[in-house]
């Protein structure tokens, strides 16, 4: 990795995020061969080069690594969406969603991760935050003045104020409170890929859009 990003910061903040990242890659590597659940803290250490004892300086369990990561892909997800066409349709803006959650490899190993967080705990209970040094490490573009913002967003926010808008536009019928839409467009997006997984030669997603008209 190069992180010359990092050089008006302080050497501590730098190695932060070194040693950080350095953790985290050696997790996505190791997602190559294995699931999430069977890695162990050992293996990571090993992986990264670094001992129990800095491991559990930068992330109090396994778990937060996967916290730390959801972190980062939500900020690239929310900075992504700034990108679309306001002409889009809902069920457009979905396609793209579900798209960039196929395409990004690590974010799907993490999937049981996920699920288990969200019915467990709730994503606003995620304590990993980004250090300003981060923020310039990771994406172009955020301000300073943004940093607490993007700190507490997560993916169902990001869902509700999809379908408050879709509702809005009226590309949403169904009477549900914007929470639960959220639920549904999270679970919409889940089952797309389950059931991709298990027929390739079936579109989906059409499919399990036609609850918005419900």
């Amino acid at each position: 990795m190069m992180y010359q990003s990092l050089e008006n910061f302080s050497l501590r903040k730098i190695n932060f995020v070194k040693t950080r990242t350095t953790i985290l890659k050696a997790v996505t590597n190791l997602l190559k061969q294995e699931e999430f659940s069977s890695i162990t803290v050992d293996e990571i250490c090993q992986k990264a080069q670094i001992s129990r004892g800095t491991f559990f300086n930068y992330f109090c369990t396994k778990d937060h690594i996967f916290h730390y990561y959801l972190r980062i892909f939500t900020i690239k997800i929310a900075l992504r969406i700034k990108l679309w066409d306001k002409n889009m349709t809902f069920e457009e803006k979905l396609k793209d969603l579900y798209t960039w959650f196929s395409e990004d490899k690590q974010y799907i190993r993490f999937l049981d991760s996920y699920i288990n967080m969200v019915l467990n705990v709730g994503e606003e209970a995620n304590e990993m935050k980004l250090i300003d040094a981060e923020f310039v490490y990771f994406f172009n573009g955020i301000e300073e003045n943004e940093y607490v913002y993007y700190n507490s967003l997560t993916m169902g926010k990001i869902f509700e104020k999809l379908c408050k808008e879709a509702v809005e536009k009226g590309e949403i019928t169904i009477k549900k409170p914007s929470e639960e839409l959220a639920a549904l467009c999270a679970g919409v997006i889940s089952a797309t890929y389950v059931a991709d997984k298990l027929n390739d030669k079936q579109e989906h997603l059409t499919m399990f859009n036609k609850v918005w008209k419900a």
